[in-house]
């Protein structure tokens, strides 16, 4: 497929518990219902209603990884503690209501539990700006990215102009859809790690961006993505004449 080069894949991320700290990986399947892996636990309410950390920060408490990164079967948990437990085990419902302080327990999705989309790209460019903004070095988990792409031409924002559009990573690989800007909450605010609270970035995004950070994306060709691989912005259907 012919486009415009405008980037690399610098950095990919997975979530097996939706809302739980990610794991990060070198390279990733993107299968038609999302990246392999992804999301495919979530906090669920008695009444089947998921649980996020928008509402529910301790949640980030909690991490989540693959046994087997390739195989994608075994999940397991990371607890406050630091104690690795399966994601089945009958011990971490009673864990996860303590921390949350309401009934809730661990349940999986046969194709994901995603917001908008099962694809989320940020770029360097937007997060650094960010940075700029506040008066702080950002981490890009606080974003909580699938794909972070390093742009080529180092322009803010670039990603929103290529809703609409396909992206292509790598040859041969993954190619992703952009169907949206995303919009961002409360979870921006909070640092990945010790969920100190920094209400600037939100309210810089509020002001400046409309709320908006980073595209989500759909699936338009599975495939694999690899840290270093190059990004090709194609060009739209509507963009050819004749």
């Amino acid at each position: 497929m012919s486009g415009i080069r405008i980037g690399l894949v610098t950095d990919l991320w997975r979530y097996p518990v939706k809302s739980f700290g990610g794991e990060r990986s070198r390279h990733l399947f993107v299968g038609p219902y999302g990246i392999q892996g992804d999301r495919t636990h979530a906090v669920i309410s008695p009444r089947g209603e998921v649980v996020t950390v928008r509402r529910a920060s301790p949640m980030l408490n909690f991490g989540a990884r693959h046994a087997d990164p390739e195989a994608t079967r075994d999940v397991l948990v990371a607890t406050p503690d630091g104690v690795e437990l399966p994601v089945d085990d009958p011990s971490l419902g009673p864990l996860l209501t303590e921390a949350l302080g309401r009934d809730v327990q661990l349940a999986r999705s046969p194709v994901g539990v995603f917001d908008a989309a099962p694809l989320h790209i940020v770029t360097d460019a937007s997060v650094r700006r960010m940075g700029e903004w506040t008066g702080r070095e950002l981490d890009t988990r606080r974003f909580r990215p699938n794909i972070v792409v390093e742009l080529e031409t180092p322009e803010p924002f670039a990603e929103a102009g290529w809703v609409g559009g396909l992206v292509a990573f790598g040859e041969g690989g993954a190619v992703a859809g952009i169907v949206s800007p995303t919009e961002r909450c409360a979870v921006t605010t909070l640092d990945p790690d010790t969920l100190e609270r920094d209400n600037a970035v939100l309210a810089n995004l509020a002001n400046r961006r409309d709320n908006l950070f980073g595209v989500y994306a759909e699936v338009a060709r599975p495939g694999w993505i690899r840290v270093g691989d190059p990004v090709v912005l194609l060009p739209r259907e509507d963009d050819h004449s004749g």
